[in-house]
């Protein structure tokens, strides 16, 4: 009796670990990847869209999305685009210091993700709250906007652009 609970005991431990070392490890290619997972809207008391979060998932192959605290670059980039006359448009404003019409754009820093030496995947989510969302200039209650975003990782590796649906932002 005692040696047949040794040799099922054995046998399970022969078991757990063959179906362990039979488990596949995740890898993913080393240019980032990115993709939208959804956007909330939030209103203020006067029933006015206020800001929008932005929510994105990423994978990168070899773990080096992020910057360094010193590094002042952006690796997080995001337009803003805006329908006019059925069209979508990217977004522009007059900037009153230079005289000259710029892109909207709401471009961030993403910093270092994983530990110092660290060799490997990483995968996750940004969370990327964008404010304002409403265009008080806007002559119009409702306006059609969309965003689109993109990462690069350190090694200079863009990934893919990704879209968010048409969202409706009321304005006034």
């Amino acid at each position: 009796m005692k040696k047949t609970i040794v040799n099922i005991g054995v046998l399970l431990i022969v078991a757990v670990t063959f179906l362990v070392s039979c488990k596949e490890s995740e890898e993913y290619p080393p240019i980032p990847t990115l993709e939208f997972s959804g956007f909330t809207m939030y209103r203020t008391l006067a029933d006015v869209d206020s800001f929008g979060i932005m929510l994105l998932s990423y994978t990168d192959g070899d773990g080096d999305l992020g910057l360094q605290p010193f590094d002042q670059s952006v690796n997080f980039f995001v337009s803003y685009y805006k329908m006019v006359n059925g069209q979508l448009k990217i977004g522009t404003r007059y900037n009153p210091t230079t005289g000259e019409i710029d892109t909207i754009n709401f471009n961030a820093r993403i910093p270092y993700l994983a530990p110092p030496n660290y060799k490997g995947w990483i995968k996750g989510t940004i969370e990327d709250t964008i404010n304002p969302i409403s265009d008080p200039t806007s002559g119009k209650t409702y306006d059609t906007i969309m965003f689109k975003a993109c990462i690069i990782d350190r090694a200079g590796n863009k990934s893919d652009t990704v879209s968010t649906p048409l969202i409706l932002v009321k304005n006034q």
